[in-house]
């Protein structure tokens, strides 16, 4: 069983930021994980790598998910670990032709382990998106710390069927 904690932090975390295109937002965010040791840095296309596993994973199927969330996600080579970047943007932007977000997680997977632990990831945050007092308490928090222990306490609670 995959433990959110372990995959974001608050250096993963941009809140209220001013972004105007999807294109803006995975190349900030791709940016974000890059920085903060979360891509392999072996070259200088590791960041562009990512990008591009995200974009493809994005021309498949739209990763927005309703309620203003999206959840892109890259499961390729250049990832270290498995990652999670989450940023709350100033305004909703256009993410599909019928969809707008606001709030995104970025997920990166390793090739290697891109089955069950981006599934378990998946899982974890898209049924806590479905939770009222969850995007309501994403919505007012103040600061990442505040973000962090809303995202925690939401994606480890026992769910029932």
């Amino acid at each position: 069983m995959i433990d959110i904690n372990s995959l974001i932090d608050e250096n993963l975390m941009c809140l209220d930021i001013d972004l105007k295109s999807k294109d803006e937002v995975l190349e900030t965010m791709a940016n974000v994980l890059y920085k903060e040791g979360k891509l392999i840095n072996y070259d200088t296309d590791t960041k562009d790598g990512f990008l591009k596993a995200l974009w493809d994973r994005e021309n498949t199927f739209s990763t927005a998910v309703g309620f203003s969330f999206g959840i892109p996600h890259g499961k390729c080579e250049f990832v270290k670990d498995a990652c999670i970047a989450y940023a709350r943007l100033k305004e909703e932007i256009k993410w599909a032709e019928d969809e707008n977000v606001k709030y995104i997680f970025m997920i990166g997977v390793s090739s290697e382990k891109a089955g069950n632990e981006h599934l378990e990831i998946l899982i974890k945050l898209s049924t806590s998106i479905l939770d009222s007092d969850f995007r309501k308490k994403l919505e007012k928090a103040k600061s990442t710390k505040e973000t962090l222990d809303i995202i925690k306490e939401f994606t480890n609670k026992e769910r029932t069927s």
